[in-house]
């Protein structure tokens, strides 16, 4: 009975770690891994249902913060990345430019958020 209870166990947390896991975050798959593993462990040393869910939470909450910590990690890797992107238009990517000329825009907090300094084409009246 106790061994059909821990593969049946194994064979849950399988297919759900499997199906979870396939295209989610890595939080959602550190809960799943954990909550197998938990799981497994908690019916290992308690030998009872207990023992089996009690592992199961603490394996669950652990792969999650785990697995936060991993997105939270990339994400950062990710806005670093784009740093140094300028997302204003500069000089060499207008093709005819109208009357006028560019200048230099400070950084400035607008709306709550820091515009960093930038150039923009400011026209001139004919």
């Amino acid at each position: 009975m106790k061994r059909s209870f821990v593969v049946f166990v194994l064979m849950v947390f399988g297919l759900a770690g499997v199906s979870c896991t396939s295209t989610g975050y890595n939080t959602q798959k550190g809960a799943a891994i954990g909550a197998g593993l938990g799981a497994l462990a908690g019916q290992i040393i308690g030998r009872n249902t207990a023992g089996t869910l009690i592992g199961l939470a603490g394996g669950a909450l652990a792969g999650a913060i785990a697995g936060n910590a991993v997105d939270q990690n990339e994400m950062n890797k990710r806005l670093d990345s784009m740093e140094g992107r300028q997302a204003y238009a500069s000089p060499a990517t207008q093709p005819e430019t109208p009357p006028g000329q560019w200048v230099e825009v400070p950084g400035q907090w607008i709306g709550g958020k820091w515009v960093p300094t930038h150039r923009a084409w400011v026209p001139v009246n004919p």
